[in-house]
């Protein structure tokens, strides 16, 4: 029994908002990447990026984890794959995401079929909803976690 009860509170620690020992402050959750830079997008392949967008439009990833397409602005649209279950997140909404760019040759073909011929696509390992109070963040990335609420984008090591 106190095996099942660690694996749950193990799952809730990694998969939780903000908890009382993480302090955000007015650089928390930077970003390095908009609209403006899309034309860039093949020389950040492998890189992290972070970025707002508005949700457009969402799908189910192979995995059953959101795959949203977000709207930069400027009609700029990038579709992005979370690495976690998100189910407060709707149409309309307004959210900041990290994660890595990659080329979309590795999509099934469910996922293609969405993907408006783009050759990238964003897999991220955090969101924030400033609106909505949501924070939540791959389990297990708890550098990267604290690099982005500490205000720097999080490295690839």
């Amino acid at each position: 029994m106190k095996i099942y009860f660690s694996l749950i509170v193990l799952f809730f620690v990694d998969f939780s908002w903000l908890n009382a020992q993480e302090t955000t402050n007015a650089e928390s959750f930077p970003t390095n990447f908009n609209a403006e830079m899309m034309n860039e997008i093949p020389n950040l392949n492998g890189s992290v990026v972070a970025y707002d967008g508005i949700i457009a439009q969402i799908e189910k990833s192979k995995n059953k984890t959101p795959f949203y397409k977000l709207d930069l602005g400027n009609g700029v649209k990038v579709w992005t794959l979370l690495m976690f279950k998100n189910k407060e997140s709707k149409v309309g909404d307004t959210i900041r995401v990290v994660g890595y760019v990659t080329d979309t040759s590795q999509a099934n073909d469910k996922e293609k079929k969405y993907l408006d011929d783009s050759k990238y696509i964003v897999i991220a390992f955090g969101l924030v909803d400033f609106k909505n109070s949501n924070f939540l963040f791959l389990g297990g990335a708890d550098s990267q976690k604290q690099e982005w609420i500490d205000g720097k984008i999080p490295s690839t090591d």
